[in-house]
């Protein structure tokens, strides 16, 4: 089955939320994997410089961070639908 460009969009619209998302996080996985020739050390590097700006940013804005019972809760919201997406491809 060939599908161009268009009809491939129309296909993915037409699936339910989770199974969009789903596949958006795949196909952004699937460039960041071309692009991923970083060594260990400069991805760690990479975190380290993040952590500190978000430590920065929460520092600067309190009111910016969240607690942590409602961020284990988002967490646990969106692998919940990223199963259910790896089931209904099944």
């Amino acid at each position: 089955m060939d599908l161009d460009l268009d009809q491939l969009m129309q296909a993915g619209l037409r699936l339910p939320d989770a199974a969009r998302a789903e596949l958006a996080t795949r196909l952004l996985e699937s460039l960041d994997a071309a692009d991923a020739v970083e060594s260990p050390e400069a991805i760690a590097a990479a975190w380290e410089t993040e952590l500190n700006r978000r430590e920065k940013e929460l520092v600067s804005d309190p009111s910016l961070g969240i607690p942590a019972e409602e961020a284990f809760g988002r967490i646990e919201k969106d692998l919940a639908a990223r199963r259910s997406a790896r089931e209904i491809r099944r």
